[in-house]
């Protein structure tokens, strides 16, 4: 995790991989593709929004969703 100037302010920002960067407002947490800094697209994840993607998550990692998944070619 490194602190960069974000706006005006000063916030937390990590690398997540595969061009994905993650910064904390105090808040949520701004998704950044391929630049923290100038960014080709932006996506902002409230608590709430967070907690569903982590449910999201898990519940998508059932043995039954992973076979149906290795079944299909495409969705």
């Amino acid at each position: 995790m490194e602190i960069i100037t974000y706006g005006e302010f000063k916030r937390p920002a990590s690398y997540l991989g595969d061009g994905v960067y993650a910064i904390f407002d105090g808040f949520g947490i701004w998704l950044h593709a391929n630049s923290h800094s100038e960014p080709t697209d932006r996506i902002y994840l409230e608590p709430n929004v967070l907690q569903g993607l982590i449910i999201f998550e898990k519940e998508s990692k059932t043995e039954e969703v992973i076979k149906l998944c290795q079944s299909q070619k495409e969705l």
